[in-house]
């Protein structure tokens, strides 16, 4: 079982914080178009693309902007999928969703933040973990600092620490 990676999305869907563990494929700083992908001989469509979720499990990597634009968007279209499909209101909605490689976990404040962790598949839910960072490290270490900028980059040295030293300290952490 392994963490890969915790995205932290504001309000207006821009990534505000970022860290990864245990990946093959760290994300770039430069900006590239788009993920290579293998042609057939003949000059056919695409066949295998050389990435997964944005560069999670592959062996090319995006842009930073680009993979959080792509885990944004996963995250967006099965949030709202599920919330049309579902005819119980106020029920807890999307929390999670499984491929044969990762996990992907999901957790939204009242203010919007959005909280995704990528784990891999045989990982149980994290969304109580994803609930004890916003409470206990967020909470804390951001809206309560009063130097810190709510509403930008996550830069504080302190809550990266925090961070670091509660998912090394979760079950299944490799």
């Amino acid at each position: 079982m392994t963490i890969y990676s915790i995205y932290i999305f504001d309000r207006h869907c821009q990534c505000i914080f970022h860290e990864s563990w245990n990946r093959r494929v760290q994300p770039s700083s430069a900006t590239t178009t788009s993920p290579p992908t293998t042609t057939a001989d003949d000059g056919a469509a695409p066949t295998q693309p050389a990435t997964q979720m944005g560069g999670m499990v592959g062996t090319t990597s995006l842009a930073f902007e680009e993979e959080a634009k792509l885990v944004y968007g996963v995250v967006f279209s099965l949030r709202n999928l599920l919330s049309k499909l579902s005819n119980t209101p106020g029920a807890e909605g999307f929390t999670s969703y499984r491929t044969n490689v990762y996990k992907l976990h999901y957790f939204e404040t009242p203010t919007s933040l959005k909280f995704v962790m990528n784990t891999d598949s045989s990982m149980d839910g994290m969304r109580e973990a994803l609930r004890l960072i916003y409470a206990n490290i967020y909470v804390d270490y951001v809206v309560k600092n009063p130097l810190a900028n709510v509403e930008g980059q996550i830069t504080n040295d302190l809550f990266k620490t925090a961070l670091q030293k509660f998912i090394r300290g979760i079950p299944g952490f490799d």
